[in-house]
C-alpha cells in the first residue's frame, strides 16, 4: 500500500472535522434572552399613574384655598335696612378709598422722602373730599338722603333731598333722588345711583371722578340741627 493511500483517509477525516463550525447557534438563544428584559419599561410606567393620582389629590386643596380666601363678612340684613338704621351716619374711610391710593402716589413724588411734607400732602388730599358722610332720615313717611361736611363737632348738611328706593340686587340698592335740593350748598338733584352694601357696617359709592369711596357706619356723630328728625322704630 502506498503512502498516498494511507494519507488520503486521514485527509478526509480532517476535512469532515473542519466542516462543523456553526456551533454559534446558542448566540441566537442568548440574544433572545437579552430581548426579554425590554418589556420592563411597561412596569416602570406604572408610577406615572401614581403621579396623576397625586395631582388629582391636589385639586381639592386648591379649591379649599379659594374658599378660604372669601372670608370677608357678609351683610345679615337687607341693604335698605342697613342704610336706614336709626342714629347711624356713614363717614368716609379715606384709607379704604381709591383717593388714598392716588394721593399716596402723588404725595410720594412731591414730598421727596420728607415725612413732614408727606403728611401735609396727605392731609390736604383728605380735606379735598367734598363729602364727609351720608345719613338717611325719615320725615312724614318719606326718606331723605343727607350729604354731610364735618368741622370738629359741627356738622353741616351740604345737600338734602327726598329719595325713593329702587331695586336691590348684587349687594346694592338703587337710590332715586327727587325734588329740590334743600341743603346749604344746594345744587342740581343727582340722577339715580347705586349704593353698595358689602356688610353691616360699610357702604360703597362709586364716584365717576374719585373712584370707589368707602363709608363706615358711626353712631353718636353730632347732627345738623336743621336736618329732618328720624322717626323712632326706623
Amino acid at each position: 500500500m502506498s503512502k498516498f493511500a494511507v494519507f488520503l483517509p486521514l485527509l478526509l477525516l480532517a476535512a469532515c472535522g473542519g466542516s462543523a463550525p456553526p456551533a454559534e447557534t446558542p448566540k441566537a438563544a442568548d440574544t433572545s434572552a437579552q430581548d426579554t428584559p425590554k418589556e420592563k419599561p411597561a412596569d416602570d410606567a406604572k408610577p406615572a399613574a401614581g403621579d396623576d393620582a397625586d395631582k388629582s389629590d391636589a385639586k381639592p386643596d386648591a379649591k379649599d384655598d379659594s374658599k378660604k380666601s372669601d372670608d370677608s363678612p357678609k351683610p345679615t340684613r337687607s341693604a335698605q335696612d342697613i342704610l336706614t338704621a336709626p342714629d347711624v351716619v356713614f363717614m368716609v374711610s379715606f384709607n379704604d378709598s381709591d383717593v388714598k391710593q392716588a394721593a399716596d402716589s402723588k404725595c410720594t413724588a412731591s414730598s421727596g422722602n420728607d415725612p413732614k411734607k408727606m403728611n401735609q400732602c396727605m392731609a390736604k388730599a383728605r380735606k379735598a373730599l367734598d363729602v364727609d358722610g351720608y345719613r338717611l332720615q325719615q320725615k312724614d313717611g318719606n326718606w331723605w338722603l343727607l350729604t354731610l361736611r364735618t368741622q370738629g363737632k359741627k356738622v353741616t348738611t351740604l345737600h338734602k333731598y327726598e329719595i325713593e328706593f329702587g331695586d336691590e340686587k348684587d349687594g346694592g340698592i338703587v337710590v332715586k333722588p327727587k325734588g329740590k335740593d334743600m341743603g346749604s350748598a344746594a345744587g342740581r338733584t343727582p340722577a339715580p345711583f347705586t349704593i353698595q352694601v358689602p356688610n353691616d357696617y360699610q357702604i360703597v359709592i362709586n364716584d365717576p371722578k374719585l373712584g370707589k369711596l368707602v363709608y363706615e357706619a358711626k353712631i353718636g356723630v353730632a347732627s345738623d340741627p336743621n336736618a329732618p328728625a328720624a322717626k323712632k322704630g326706623h
